[in-house]
């Protein structure tokens, strides 16, 4: 199995969703083939959901130390890294230190060609070319 293919429903369904979804911790830790949830389950899940080019949040859901008693109906965010703008943003948020917050998220909502860099333009123009 490829990481592509570790958890094809989730992703397909995200995909399909137009790049973001919400699952419980149920739906997820069925698709891997366990039948309860605990902290290991909850670290495969997220390294899956990550070897699969998928984000979640809020990330202490799949956090043992943070969540000592995860159940199968608790909800996750899921979203695709696909470097588009909504990933961008979630991640300049959920990871701070891994990209320049500030470009980020002035670039949110602006109709203001100034307020974004070089590469948003390109971002922009491109998705206004795929809508």
């Amino acid at each position: 199995m490829s990481d592509t293919d570790t958890a094809p429903g989730i992703a397909a369904r995200c995909r399909a969703d137009g790049g973001l979804t919400q699952a419980t911790l149920g739906e997820l830790r069925d698709e891997l083939g366990y039948r309860k949830l605990g902290r290991w389950v909850l670290a495969e899940i997220a390294e899956t959901l990550r070897a699969t080019g998928l984000g979640f949040f809020p990330p202490e859901r799949l956090t043992a130390e943070l969540n000592t008693e995860p159940r199968q109906w608790q909800t996750l965010w899921i979203y695709v890294r696909d470097g588009g703008p909504r990933a961008r943003v979630i991640d300049a948020v959920l990871q701070p230190d891994d990209c320049d917050v500030r470009a980020e998220l002035d670039a949110i909502g602006t109709k203001h060609p100034t307020a974004l860099t070089p590469q948003q333009r390109l971002d922009r123009i491109r998705d206004i070319l795929n809508a």
